[in-house]
């Protein structure tokens, strides 16, 4: 089992490990029950309220870390299918975020440190456990949901938690040759005309696969194409998957 630390509050998950950087090991996770100041992907906020789960774990020298955040998907479906049984598949909306029935229940934030010839990897797993459909609709979040919103069913905080940080680490060590094709299986994207919004603007691209290197391998009428994830936000063409 990983070592966890369990916080009343904290700004970030993220955040607090990168600051403690010097004094973890390899599969530490820190939660909290209150996350103030979290952060996604392209500076985009991601804070946990009541009835969500923040979480991050710590890499040190992962293989294959720029597929991180692919595996760390995969580990929260396979979570979320274990403990929730009116839960058959979670979908997987390239690359970060977690589907169930259409909604957002889970985004996915891996962040690389540097320290004492050590590469760090930080992997920010913020779920969407208990909200009902009002909280959604008053926060003008359309697209998210809850466990608890989509199936009807609660599961605890930290029999979620632990779930996670085995698959985690099962994951983790995991080549991506392994799970490519279950990576494939779950992406909602594929098959799909999408939008690549950057912050150099938009373009509509169809989704074809998923490269070796986790990348999204894009067509449009220019050729086929790789996208990086840590480049531009994928949505649907329309929709938000």
């Amino acid at each position: 089992m990983s070592d966890i630390i369990f916080l009343k509050s904290v700004d970030s998950t993220n955040s607090y490990l990168k600051s403690h950087i010097g004094e973890i090991s390899d599969g530490t996770i820190v939660t909290a029950e209150e996350q103030t100041a979290g952060r996604g992907r392209l500076g985009h906020s991601w804070n946990g309220a009541a009835g969500m789960l923040p979480l991050s774990v710590a890499f040190v020298d992962p293989p294959e870390y720029e597929t991180l955040t692919a595996r760390m998907g995969l580990a929260v479906c396979d979570s979320i299918e274990r403990t929730v049984p009116k839960i058959r598949k979670c979908g997987i909306k390239w690359t970060n975020d977690v589907i169930i029935a259409n909604r957002k229940v889970c985004g996915i934030l891996c962040e690389s440190v540097r320290f004492c010839d050590k590469n760090f990897v930080i992997c920010g797993i913020g779920v969407n456990i208990s909200q009902n459909e009002e909280y959604f609709k008053e926060a003008g979040l359309p697209n998210a949901g809850s466990i608890l919103s989509v199936s009807g069913e609660n599961v605890g905080r930290e029999v979620l938690l632990r779930e996670i940080a085995e698959q985690a680490k099962s994951r983790a060590a995991m080549p991506f040759s392994e799970c490519i094709e279950e990576y494939r299986s779950r992406l909602l994207n594929i098959g799909r005309q999408v939008r690549l919004i950057s912050p150099n603007g938009e373009r509509s691209a169809f989704a074809v696969d998923i490269a070796q290197n986790g990348a999204l391998i894009c067509r449009d009428e220019n050729g086929v194409f790789q996208v990086n994830s840590g480049e531009v936000s994928v949505r649907g063409e329309n929709g938000y998957i």
